[in-house]
């Protein structure tokens, strides 16, 4: 058996898109590792352009039994975003400074992915907000 991972686009107009993300351990397998939750490819219209990008304005989680870690994804390594913490759920805007840009490099695939730490049995749930850039 294996982790679930359920997500699921709740909205997706011309500039933004927010995804809602359900995580449920299943008892034994390891933790998730570079999960792609969000594919600027594949889950947004319009197309973005020819380096898509997103960036993230807003994160409403609630974690119970595990860490996890939002990160951007390119060839070479990854650029975080954000370490969720298990625990008392977190209601984040970032819109005041602009929220949190993919800095990836030339190389940069677009895909906002998650890490997790202690996950076994654990649930979780996510929703993220993005802006298309």
């Amino acid at each position: 058996m294996a982790h679930t991972a359920d997500i699921t686009k709740l909205h997706d107009g011309d500039r933004m898109a927010v995804f809602h993300v359900f995580i449920k351990g299943d008892g034994v397998s390891s933790d998730l590792s570079k999960l792609t939750l969000i594919d600027p490819n594949v889950d947004v219209t319009p197309k973005l352009g020819k380096r898509p990008s997103l960036t993230v304005t807003a994160l409403w989680y609630s974690l119970a039994g595990f860490d996890a870690r939002l990160e951007f994804d390119y060839l070479n390594d990854e650029t975080g975003v954000w370490a969720l913490a298990r625990g008392n759920p977190a209601d984040l805007c970032f819109d005041s400074f602009g929220g949190i840009k993919d800095r990836s490099p030339v190389d940069g695939t677009g895909k906002l992915m998650l890490t997790t730490s202690g996950l076994v049995s654990g649930t979780g749930s996510i929703i993220i907000k993005v802006r298309k850039d």
